[in-house]
């Protein structure tokens, strides 16, 4: 992807948080609850708003797949050759928390695999880029943009990312069985913060096995890849896809370099089928 284009989505990135955190600092979240039970803020959709605006503008070719918007039936998107996948705020419920761990995301998607990411932190107004094949980057509001170094293999316990706020039992019930066979150390965090401490280098796992839609993993699975990573479905173990009928992501298991390993993921296959 051309470097101007990607400059552009940072400014667009830049602009959403800026908008996001103008909400934060307010007194007036005006928080609803939306069909599926979830909660959507003016936050949200003020993001939702600069990010589609932004997105049109710079790819008028690939149509805008939005979390906060209405989007088209599979009937119509399963003809779709690309197409970005946003989440204008992912971690709603950390916001509504004022605990900070909240990004956006934006995935280009290549028929069901992403291809492009971002991820952005508004509060500390810097992110991560990927393109496929092409390493990972992070930048800043100030137009910092520098190649991040793969994390070398950590040796000591393994280190479990999951939900702060969508912590599951069938969750506790993969981790207490992990126990019998290694030493763990939990991280509870929100949003794709969780992606991105597996990058970083300060995560092995994240396990999913609870709500969560593919909106909030596109980017974040990208990266992980990148970084010599796999994530995988719980109930069939292949690989994650996107531009499912149902947008919802299946229970999966996303592992860093270190974990994926032949035997340790045949180690989780089989703690998953007990």
């Amino acid at each position: 992807m051309k470097i101007n284009k990607v400059n552009s989505v940072i400014n667009v990135l830049t602009e959403a948080g800026k908008a996001i955190i103008d909400v934060y600092e307010s007194n007036d979240f005006d928080e609803q609850l939306k069909s599926d039970n979830t909660s959507v803020t003016r936050a949200d959709k003020a993001s939702s708003k600069i990010i589609n605006a932004g997105l049109a503008k710079i790819f008028p070719e690939f149509p805008v797949l939005d979390e906060e918007t209405n989007f088209p039936e599979y009937a119509v998107r399963k003809s779709w050759e690309s197409y970005f996948l946003v989440d204008p705020l992912d971690g709603t419920k950390e916001f509504i928390k004022r605990n900070g761990e909240f990004c956006i995301n934006i995935g280009l998607i290549n028929k069901t695999t992403p291809v492009t990411g971002w991820i952005y932190e508004p509060l500390k107004q810097k992110g991560w880029f990927c393109s496929k094949g092409e390493g990972i980057f992070e930048f800043d509001s100030k137009g910092s943009f520098s190649e991040m170094k793969k994390p070398g293999i950590y040796a000591g316990k393994i280190r479990v990312a999951t939900s702060r706020s969508f912590f599951k039992p069938r969750e506790a019930e993969l981790i207490e069985k992990m126990k019998r066979t290694f030493e763990l150390e939990i991280l509870h965090c929100g949003s794709s913060k969780k992606q991105i401490e597996i990058i970083k280098g300060n995560a092995d796992m994240y396990l999913k096995a609870g709500p969560c839609s593919e909106w909030d993993t596109a980017p974040g699975q990208l990266m992980v890849e990148e970084f010599g990573g796999v994530v995988f479905r719980q109930d069939t173990f292949e690989t994650m896809a996107y531009n499912k009928p149902i947008l919802i992501n299946p229970y999966f298991v996303m592992l860093n370099e270190r974990l994926n390993t032949p035997e340790f993921v045949e180690f989780m296959k089989q703690i998953i089928q007990e």
